[in-house]
């Protein structure tokens, strides 16, 4: 006999049953036993644990609340970050703001100025501002050039002031670096009375976070690092197509009697092996890990499928080049090994010529531009010149630039030697007003830079204190950047158009935006799909939304756009019914509507909507004949006049999950107003009276408590004592021996008997 112990044990720990169960033995097997296959019998009990339904629900609710409170602190540490890093960078764009208003300032200065004059030659200051050109400022500028010396190795100046830098650099006809070169080029323009800004790349610490690496990058790019790092190592044996043979006796006969040329032609062979193998092999890590990162072109012209023959890859926008800065290295310097290695190989090869000379062309030709991508991105990425001048023609009415380096008129190469990527660019003229400019220096204006920049109200807000008075040249300007942005050409990426200001797709219209009208222009396409201007994108409103814009719906107009309502009433309706998607909210755009028309106030009734009140979101809406009295508890006194009083409502308050109107006064007729008013008053009056009497009486009965309590206190301090009171065992003594005192005999002793620090007493105020 055997037996085994079966344990069951909830997981509550609130009750365990124990079962035995017996087995019997045979007499004999039914067929051939298998001693590998027959079940081991335990010599221990085993225990069972079982999860009830009750356990089970309890543990759920812990484990979600658990992970609720993990998102919750997860998206509360998110947002956190999220405003400590845009804080961030608006404190650091103030201060780089306040910076470039104090140098400013100092190139302003008399004595600078005029140290700036006496240094220029005469014909320069005897030309009058209104026939100044380009002509002039190239002049001027390669005047400045010679006097002025560039000298890299002066002694950077460290605790001493701006202003006596410059000085010193005045003096001494010379600068250290590029700013010191403009400060003084800006001194002689303001000397000139030209009117002259300074225009200023603000760089800004970014307020986005860097998007982390890839995993597959990270473990795959060590692999290939080391496999082109260590090009000596045996490579794998590669797989040989059916039909190819490589006799081992020719090339062992090759090895003994080849010289230089026959090693050179071996190895160029052995490499085209090894081309062909890598071509054929399926599993690339290298090029896997790689082109998780790239976005492929599909609309591109045939110039630019042609230089990009060579290339397999192309990099995506500047967000992504940031995050995947080390891949993308590692791939290009990859790429370049395996070209020039197959350079090599078709030099070496004995094939057709005019083919040789053909690939080695395309080879070379994308080797230099590799390397010329690649130093303009070095010199890019690096400090670069982020100081420049803006000078006003009179003549031509327009802005020039000027560098000290490239010259007049010239912005893109202004644009190129700045710091990359161009985020915020400022002009600062000799008053100390601010020129937002990012918009005719920034090539990626509208598109990328706007991911780059803070919320755009923020900034508007900050330059309004600088801004300039409207003025001509300020109107001029303005148009003029304006006509620059429309002359640009159309994004080439779908992710560019989103909140784009000047064109709009329709995959990105809201849920409460329509194209107006339905046959706009289409101005161009986007990978199959429409481009529409942003002013043909329009926002449509429900009845009640046009309503708080004073603004009512045309009769017998049809809805422009029919969606699904957001409030409590229109999800529960549609909750209860069986079409769950069914859109139950019309929405009507701003040509459909018209100027709300205010009822008029007949019999000195005031016209009330369904719900016994008055809407009046806009002043325009208060009906006709009627007045709006912002007086408290009007309606009070109106009711008992039997007057008409209707409750102003100017808003509405969203709370508790629903919508509640918000009061401001009160609707009454003309006709009442003054009765109403002068009624008003004089209930006023009386309230004021009853609540004076209420305070009075209230300091009454505080007087006549405090009096009661000190009388209480001297009669028994007298009584009983001072001391015993104090040690608090008067009080049970002084029980006993007033325990055979009638009451008639205190009352004689505390009516008689005046308290003597009452009579020093007198009231002074009310509690």
């Amino acid at each position: 006999m055997s037996s085994i112990l079966l344990s069951y044990k909830p997981k509550n720990n609130l009750k365990e049953y124990n079962f035995v169960h017996i087995f019997s033995e045979l007499p004999g097997p039914l067929g051939p036993v298998d001693t590998e296959l027959e079940p081991a019998v335990p010599s221990q009990p085993v225990e069972i644990e079982i999860e009830t339904a009750e356990a089970m629900h309890k543990r759920q609710r812990k484990e979600k609340r658990q992970a609720e409170f993990e998102t919750y602190l997860r998206r509360m540490m998110k947002r956190f970050n999220k405003e400590l890093l845009e804080d961030t960078h608006k404190v650091h764009l103030l201060c780089l703001l306040a910076g470039g208003l104090f140098r400013n300032r100092l190139c302003c200065e008399p004595d600078l100025l005029a140290i700036a004059l006496s240094l220029l030659p005469v014909h320069f200051t005897s030309v009058v501002t209104e026939r100044i050109n380009t002509g002039f400022l190239e002049g001027l500028l390669k005047w400045f050039r010679v006097t002025f010396t560039l000298n890299p190795e002066l002694p950077e100046e460290k605790g001493v002031e701006l202003r006596e830098v410059l000085e010193r650099r005045l003096g001494s006809l010379s600068a250290r670096d590029h700013q010191e070169m403009t400060y003084l080029f800006l001194l002689v323009l303001r000397s000139l009375q030209l009117f002259c800004r300074l225009v200023l790349s603000l760089q800004p610490v970014p307020f986005k976070q860097p998007a982390k690496k890839d995993k597959t990058q990270s473990s795959t790019s060590p692999a290939a690092k080391n496999i082109s790092d260590e090009p000596d190592e045996k490579p794998e044996k590669p797989k040989v197509s059916p039909g190819f043979k490589r006799s081992s006796a020719n090339t062992a006969t090759k090895r003994q009697r080849g010289g230089k040329k026959q090693k050179k032609n071996e190895s160029g062979k052995e490499d085209e092996e090894k081309e062909a193998a890598v071509g054929q092999r399926p599993k690339n890590t290298k090029r896997r890990s790689i082109a998780s990162k790239v976005s492929y072109k599909e609309e591109s012209s045939e110039e630019e499928e042609e230089a990009s023959e060579g290339e397999e890859f192309q990099l995506t926008s500047e967000e992504e080049s940031d995050d995947s800065k080390d891949g993308a290295k590692r791939s290009k310097r990859c790429s370049k090994t395996k070209r020039k290695d197959k350079g090599k190989v078709q030099r070496r090869s004995s094939g057709v010529k005019k083919g040789a000379k053909k690939e080695e062309e395309d080879v070379d030709y994308e080797e230099e531009e590799q390397e010329e991508t690649k130093s303009q991105g070095r010199r890019r990425h690096g400090k670069g010149d982020d100081e420049w001048i803006e000078v006003y023609l009179d003549g031509a009415k327009r802005w020039v630039c000027v560098d000290v380096n490239q010259g007049v008129g010239k912005p893109q190469l202004c644009t190129n030697q700045a710091t990359q990527p161009i985020t915020y660019v400022v002009g600062v003229d000799s008053d100390g007003y601010l020129k937002d400019l990012s918009a005719r220096y920034d090539p990626t204006w509208l598109t990328s830079s706007r991911r780059r920049r803070i919320d755009s109200e923020w900034w508007e807000e900050t330059l309004d204190f600088y801004e300039c008075p409207d003025s001509e040249r300020e109107q001029q300007e303005d148009k003029e950047l304006q006509d620059k942005l429309l002359d640009k050409p159309l994004p080439t990426s779908v992710s560019e158009y989103k909140n784009h200001p000047l064109y709009a797709l329709e995959r990105h219209l809201l849920k409460y935006e329509a194209l107006y009208p339905r046959t706009a222009a289409i101005l161009g396409y986007c990978r199959g799909e429409a481009v529409y201007s942003r002013d043909c994108v329009h926002t449509l409103h429900s009845k009640d939304t046009w309503l708080k814009e004073a603004r009512t719906v045309r009769l017998g107009e049809e809805p422009y756009k029919m969606v699904k309502g957001f409030s409590n009433r229109s999800r529960k309706a549609r909750m209860m019914s069986e079409q769950k998607d069914y859109k139950d909210l019309a929405l009507f755009g701003h040509w459909q509507t018209e100027e709300y028309q205010p009822p008029l106030a007949i019999d000195g009734r005031v016209p009330r909507n369904e719900f016994g009140n008055v809407y009046m979101f806009k002043p325009c809406m208060l009906p006709v004949g009627c007045v709006h009295l912002r007086l408290p508890s009007l309606h009070r006194v109106a009711r008992k006049l039997d007057l008409d009083c209707a409750a102003a409502v100017t808003g509405f308050d969203y709370h508790g999950g629903y919508s509640h109107a918000v009061t401001d006064g009160y609707i009454v007729c003309e006709e009442h107003q003054e009765i109403l008013k002068a009624a008003w008053e004089n209930e006023q009056e009386i309230q004021q009276k009853k609540e004076q009497e209420k305070r009075e009486k209230r300091a009454l009965s505080n007087w006549t408590l405090l009096v009661k309590g000190l009388l209480i206190k001297e009669r028994l301090q007298r009584r009983y004592g001072q001391q015993g009171l104090a040690k608090g065992t008067g009080l049970g003594q002084g029980g006993e021996v007033g325990a055979g005192l009638s009451s008639g005999e205190e009352d004689e002793g505390g009516a008689h008997t005046a308290p003597p620090m009452l009579a020093a007493s007198e009231p002074t105020g009310v509690f």
